[in-house]
């Protein structure tokens, strides 16, 4: 038996070459060094199943992803997945048309779903290949890096 506790994970879901997309990729970039050790930060471009395996065995998760739920381009949702079911949260580019809601659901139905799911979500403006973030979502990398620092703060008890 390991006396090491299951990690916790945040990560950032995105393609840096696909406009709003990358913004997943640059908080994860932006955590990267104000974390404690004990927390994993990666990078994952939000394949379905590599999600599923990144949650496995977690004892928390923390996802940060552009989405597209009819809000104002930059604005930020955050949601306990652990608790119910993320609305779909449009903008995955996977070859099966599949995304994060989907992969929330599926480690749920396997029971590998951590105890503590916290998605946070920023309305995109634009998905084009090759283009940078718009500015409104550029404007909230420091607001959401601060938001799940704030949220790992809290579950651990830190706060």
């Amino acid at each position: 038996m390991s006396n090491v506790p299951p990690p916790v994970r945040v990560i950032g879901i995105g393609n840096r070459d696909r406009g709003d997309d990358a913004l997943g990729p640059l908080v994860a970039n932006a955590l990267a060094n104000c974390l404690p050790e004990t927390v994993d930060v990666t990078e994952h471009s939000g394949e379905v199943a590599g999600l599923v395996d990144l949650m496995t065995g977690a004892e928390a998760v923390y996802l940060v992803d552009a989405a597209v739920m009819g809000l104002e381009p930059g604005h930020l949702r955050e949601f306990d997945a652990s608790a119910a079911p993320l609305p779909a949260l449009g903008g995955a580019f996977s070859s099966h048309a599949l995304g994060l809601s989907e992969a929330i659901e599926l480690a749920r139905a396997l029971e590998v779903l951590p105890p503590v799911c916290r998605v946070f979500a920023v309305e995109a403006a634009s998905f084009e290949p090759g283009e940078g973030l718009s500015e409104p979502v550029a404007d909230t990398i420091t607001g959401v890096t601060r938001a799940v620092i704030d949220a790992i703060e809290r579950e651990r008890g830190d706060a």
